[in-house]
């Protein structure tokens, strides 16, 4: 895979038939995050569940005709949650049962408990991931115009996002984009650095 330029790279609404490239993509580069360490079957369940949803907002980045980045937002991450779950759950419980993956069940557990960054911003980009190999090449900034279009032909003003404090390059890309720190939290006892972003208007 190349280096991007404005030939070969391509930002297109996800689709169904991208499911597969979209979770190769996860597991082999979205480090830390629980729900990829789910596994492929689940997160296969997962991206079809949410792109069922009205308020997702799914995109992704083709260089070289393959499938290099994906981003997935919604609009109502609340709405999107209790789409998600009793939807996904049958798909999680069998995740689980992987004696490999029994320890997840008590972070999962204590997820619910924790509750969510206040103040409530319905907007949020949920997921963001890029091949390592077509990173400094416009993928990530692409995907992120594509999701903020679509963003502000809804309304809205301002999104969150939410990265591990140790992801020093990921928080160091949110801000190069003018994403401001909003607030820290503990979540699965380890800090989460919460940003947003207000969605300007079209020249």
């Amino acid at each position: 895979m190349g280096q991007s330029s404005a030939a070969q790279l391509r930002i297109r609404p996800m689709a169904a038939r991208d499911i597969p490239a979209v979770v190769q993509l996860q597991v082999a580069f979205l480090n830390g995050s629980i729900v990829t360490q789910l596994g492929p079957a689940f997160l296969t369940r997962f991206h079809t569940v949410a792109l069922a949803h009205p308020a997702s907002r799914g995109f992704v980045a083709e260089l070289d005709g393959m499938i290099a980045g994906f981003a997935l937002g919604s609009l109502d991450v609340h709405a999107f949650n209790a789409h998600m779950k009793p939807r996904i759950l049958c798909a999680m419980i069998t995740a689980l049962l992987a004696p490999s993956r029994i320890s997840l069940a008590v972070s999962l557990v204590r997820m619910v408990f924790e509750g969510e960054p206040q103040p409530t911003i319905p907007a949020e980009l949920l997921l963001l991931t890029v091949d390592p190999r077509a990173r400094r090449g416009g993928v990530g900034r692409g995907l992120l115009g594509a999701l903020e279009r679509s963003f502000r032909e809804q309304g809205v003003e301002r999104y969150r996002v939410a990265v591990r404090s140790q992801l020093v390059e990921a928080k160091a890309f949110y801000e190069a984009l003018r994403f401001e720190h909003e607030q820290d939290r503990t979540v699965l006892g380890l800090p989460m650095t919460y940003l947003t972003k207000q969605v300007r208007a079209s020249a």
